[in-house]
């Protein structure tokens, strides 16, 4: 299974498209758009909200964690197998990228705790009849939304219990 990650900043854009839109990698300027998923069934890192510090222009990945506070959550989408995905090594070689691209998102990706052996592309638009579950993470495991109603994962009491400070 393979699932394409998201943020809440953009759930309610694709919620109202219905629709899973192409985009261009920033990592790879002329590459074709495509539609990412990966193989990861906890978080794809890649997807993690990025910070660029304004007078040097470095821009460095934020953690899961820190997404999922500052980007309004975290979810994703699994689909159709049928939609016709293709490996990272694919993409790359079909879209002619260069090999500075292709070397430097390999860099940051190991850097970031990524692979991108576990990264498909999809070169079309994937309509919500092709999507299989939406989920959204709390914390600690992932929980199916269908419609606009989401439904909660179950969890122990014990895993909520407080202390008191002392």
């Amino acid at each position: 299974m393979f699932w394409h990650y998201t943020t809440g900043r953009h759930i309610d854009a694709i919620f109202d498209s219905g629709i899973l839109k192409p985009q261009t990698p920033r990592w790879a300027p002329g590459g074709a758009a495509a539609v990412w998923f990966s193989t990861n069934d906890q978080w794809e890192s890649s997807a993690n909200c990025a910070f660029e510090r304004p007078s040097t222009r470095h821009r460095l990945l934020g953690t899961r964690e820190m997404t999922d506070v500052l980007c309004d959550g975290l979810f994703r989408i699994s689909v159709r197998s049928s939609v016709g995905v293709i490996t990272w090594g694919q993409y790359c070689s079909e879209g002619e990228l260069s090999s500075r691209s292709v070397e430097g998102c390999r860099r940051v990706a190991a850097i970031e705790g990524s692979h991108p052996g576990r990264w498909l592309a999809c070169l079309r638009e994937i309509p919500a009849e092709d999507w299989l579950q939406v989920e959204r993470w709390y914390g600690s495991q992932w929980g199916v939304i269908e419609g606009v109603t989401e439904i909660l994962p179950s969890w122990s009491e014990s895993e909520f219990q407080l202390q008191a400070a002392g």
